[in-house]
């Protein structure tokens, strides 16, 4: 991938708070989806996307997760 010009390259560490604040935030937000699922009827239209919501949720904060550990532990790639 070529670099823009105008923009300086983005630090390690300030990637792993990127990657970081990311997981967090997906996982606040599969809590709020789980919370909504559980308040709903269980084939309400409510229901099913809260539990939607949740799934994506959870696998974009592993993805997330799984990428900040994966550059803590051996760097980023150019």
């Amino acid at each position: 991938m070529s670099a823009t010009t105008g923009f300086n390259p983005i630090s390690t560490d300030d990637l792993e708070e990127c990657l970081t604040c990311c997981a967090d935030s997906f996982s606040q937000l599969a809590a709020l989806l789980l919370a909504i699922k559980e308040k709903s009827p269980g084939c309400s239209d409510a229901a099913r996307l809260a539990a939607l919501g949740l799934s994506f949720a959870c696998n974009m904060e592993s993805c997330a997760s799984d990428a900040a550990r994966q550059m803590q532990k051996g760097g980023v790639a150019q």
